[in-house]
């Protein structure tokens, strides 16, 4: 049995997309969080979503002056781009055909520090993302790919990123690795 429900999916997005065509001001959105210094650089975002209050803690390591109260910013950024991947990628199986008996992805990231430290000529930003992809399935290889393109090319943050960065992708059908684009040198 696939985890997830190809119609309910389906018609969640297809409902979603004519309500958009007839009123494309109901999909305007402005997500938010609200931020508030504890001490040094431990930070406490709340919000309110699906009438619900919540709180995250983000910190650094003790020897970058945190108390490791929480997890850092990246990988709270790498978390937020791999939930949205995962969701639109369980949606593009309802359109792919794919049924999912395990999906689980890996971000990895390459960030030098001494960029964020001031060193010229190094980037502050992380200079690549890796999207490492494993899925199980009785689906094809064909409908497996599909469905890790639809879901890439529809996730918000993945199309963000992708202007930022490059992002390379290594995908993997009953543990056989099917797509890699992930150059040797950032391995």
């Amino acid at each position: 049995m696939s985890l997830v429900d190809h119609e309910t999916l389906k018609a969640n997005y297809e409902s979603l997309a004519e309500k958009l065509a007839n009123d494309p001001d109901a999909g305007l959105m402005r997500p938010y969080v609200s931020t508030r210094l504890i001490e040094n650089v431990s930070v406490e975002s709340t919000f309110e979503q699906y009438d619900k209050e919540h709180t995250f803690y983000g910190d650094e390591a003790k020897s970058r002056a945190g108390f490791e109260r929480g997890p850092s910013p990246m990988r709270y950024f790498l978390s937020g781009v791999a939930f949205c991947l995962q969701g639109w990628c369980a949606k593009g199986s309802a359109f792919a055909d794919v049924v999912i008996d395990g999906m689980e992805l890996d971000i990895t990231s390459f960030l030098d520090m001494r960029g964020e430290h001031g060193f010229e000529d190094i980037p502050t930003n992380p200079q690549w993302l890796i999207l490492d992809f494993r899925v199980d399935s009785p689906s094809s290889r064909e409908q497996v790919l599909e469905m890790i393109s639809w879901g890439i090319s529809h996730c918000p943050l993945s199309v963000f990123v992708r202007k930022a960065v490059p992002v390379y992708e290594r995908v993997a059908h009953n543990g056989r690795v099917i797509r890699d684009t992930v150059p040797p040198e950032v391995c």
